[in-house]
């Protein structure tokens, strides 16, 4: 959408921040993360096809909706209290509620829900930053909302 002088509203990322619950549920702010994942929701497809369908033709509805997985980008720094509690919530293998903020060029958008961690990827370049990939599992409904 452009402005009313015809200038792009597109925004950066910059300033956004990620929090995963720790093990009393308690939101923590993720460190040096540099790629943040939403829900990518899809809804199934329903066949309610019958003998007398309009035209010969299948029919559908809209059945239930797969929130779908992603991948959270961080800095990898071991041990840290990113690293630990992303360990954490991969080896308990609990659903963990999330919170993510972005700026949204009047203030912040807020996307919430519950994810698992499904895999932890490690990369140590000899040249570059260490980073960790996360792969996750979103599970339930996600909430949006003007942040706070």
């Amino acid at each position: 959408m452009a402005d009313a002088n015809g200038n792009s509203e597109a925004q950066i990322g910059w300033g956004s921040e990620f929090w995963l619950a720790n093990a009393a549920g308690v939101l923590t702010e993720l460190d040096e993360v540099t790629e943040i994942p939403l829900a990518e929701e899809t809804a199934d497809d329903v066949e309610v096809t019958h003998f007398k369908s309009p035209g010969r033709r299948k029919e559908y509805k809209a059945g239930l909706i797969e929130p779908g997985e992603g991948t959270l980008m961080v800095n990898y720094i071991p041990g840290s209290p990113t690293d630990v509690l992303l360990r954490a919530a991969h080896n308990d293998g609990k659903t963990r509620a999330y919170k993510a903020i972005i700026p949204d060029g009047d203030g912040t958008w807020e996307v919430t829900g519950f994810l698992i961690v499904k895999s932890r990827a490690r990369a140590v370049p000899i040249g570059d930053r260490m980073t960790q990939s996360i792969s996750v599992r979103f599970t339930g409904a996600t909430g949006e909302a003007a942040g706070a």
